[in-house]
């Protein structure tokens, strides 16, 4: 796949979110509790936040995030507003599986042009698994938005 790449602002917006720690691929067990905490009100795409990811093991810190204007109710679901960010930005189709190679295109952007790149980085879900089923994972959409570290 080419990955078309480019330099954004993204403009601040203000979620609900759950702090995990543990197995991405596992975080998804506990994502829902995140928008039922809103009753399922959002206003934009899910996405994960992640501050630390060890590639191998798949152990990571994250914020499991989704926008809202709504109060959570409870279940360790708290609310923050994130900042403005410049960042790279790059749309992945497939499954996530094959991810890593929308990574590894960032990374050859990045030193190309030399860019300082920051955690935390989004991995947003514009079209997903559902919440019972799988749906095609060749359809999969997700967009990677990695911080630019400013001057």
């Amino acid at each position: 796949m080419e990955y078309q790449i480019e330099i954004r602002d993204i403009e601040p917006i203000r979620v609900a979110f759950l702090r995990y720690e543990g197995i991405a691929t596992e975080a998804n067990k506990v994502f829902p509790n995140v928008f039922k905490s809103i009753r399922g009100k959002t206003n934009g795409a899910p996405f994960f936040c992640y501050y630390e990811m060890n590639p191998k093991t798949k152990m990571g810190k994250m914020d499991l995030c989704v926008p809202t204007v709504e109060t959570p109710a409870g279940n360790g679901i708290e609310v923050k507003e994130m900042t403005r960010i410049k960042a790279v930005c790059v749309t992945h189709i497939g499954s996530y599986e094959t991810m890593y190679k929308a990574y590894e295109a960032i990374d050859k952007y990045a030193s190309e042009y030399n860019l300082q790149l920051q955690p935390p980085y989004r991995e947003i879900f514009i079209k997903g698994p559902g919440m019972f089923f799988k749906g095609n994972q060749d359809k999969y959409i997700t967009e990677i938005f990695f911080p630019i570290k400013e001057e």
